[in-house]
């Protein structure tokens, strides 16, 4: 009897931890799905600490909004040092986060260049929510995928679904509905701003 009291107890915990965790990533993109989605607990709970440890050893409670001019002006910088058109890194960064510095994704990612945790620390990062950081190690991400495919669409796809995904699918942007929109939804924004050849 008192072990099955123990579970419905652990049980119980579980679902308020699951609550608590969805109701946070909400309310750093109000994103509908974040409330009724059960699945990612493991890279939530990574960005959700990262957001916290965030909050509290940096920026305070008081989540300030910060002006796209200075983001765009940091992208530029990160763009030219590594080599990529800060118009793509811009729409990237509008498409992923709406220039929110503190939103978490459903699936975990964080920041303005929505990197997942791995990710973010396989680019040497320490702060995911720090700008300059987040924006180093997603521009950073998206160059190595660049030179990767010497593709932008595919480089897209291998930043949103993964480099394996679009290799192991003979380098074609996956059948995933997901990824196929984001990459059709940034190549024709940057289509409108990019460049002639």
């Amino acid at each position: 009897m008192k072990l099955i009291s123990l579970y419905k107890k652990i049980l119980l915990a579980f679902v308020v931890y699951v609550f608590l965790l969805n109701t946070c990533t909400f309310f750093t993109t109000l994103n509908p799905k974040a409330l009724i989605n059960p699945f990612h607990i493991k890279t939530r709970t990574v960005s959700v600490y990262h957001l916290v440890r965030h909050v509290v050893l940096v920026s305070g409670v008081a989540f300030r909004t910060i002006p796209h001019e200075l983001i765009d002006e940091k992208a530029e910088n990160y763009s030219s040092k590594y080599g990529v058109d800060p118009k793509l890194v811009k729409i990237v960064i509008d498409v992923e986060s709406e220039y929110n510095k503190f939103a978490i994704s459903r699936t975990g990612a964080m920041g303005l260049m929505q990197l997942m945790p791995i990710t973010f620390k396989d680019m040497g990062g320490k702060d995911p929510f720090d700008i300059d950081t987040n924006l180093e190690a997603g521009i950073r991400y998206l160059s190595i995928q660049l030179r990767r495919f010497n593709n932008t669409e595919l480089a897209l796809s291998a930043y949103n679904a993964g480099p394996y995904t679009v290799s192991s699918r003979g380098n074609r942007v996956p059948d995933f509905g997901e990824t196929q929109r984001y990459v059709k939804k940034i190549m024709y924004r940057y289509s409108q701003v990019a460049d002639p050849d």
